[in-house]
């Protein structure tokens, strides 16, 4: 069976910037559409603290407690 050759990976610098362009222009849409659409950008999620079946939450949550009052005088 005859060995085929690897094919270029060179373009013509016609097609480098035309792809360059293109990026560009995307990349700016979606700035905008990011911008036009505030809600539809990531939130932070909330702490969700200790979970319920963590098998010392009470303890836990009173350190948590008498370290904020300590915290607060």
């Amino acid at each position: 069976m005859p060995t085929t050759k690897k094919q270029s990976k060179r373009q013509p610098l016609r097609r480098k910037y035309a792809i360059k362009d293109k990026v560009k222009e995307h990349k700016r849409k979606m700035r905008r559409v990011a911008r036009l659409n505030p809600k539809g950008q990531k939130t932070l999620s909330k702490d969700p603290g200790v979970p319920n079946l963590h098998p010392f939450k009470e303890r836990l949550m009173q350190q948590a407690k008498r370290i904020a009052d300590t915290v607060k005088m």
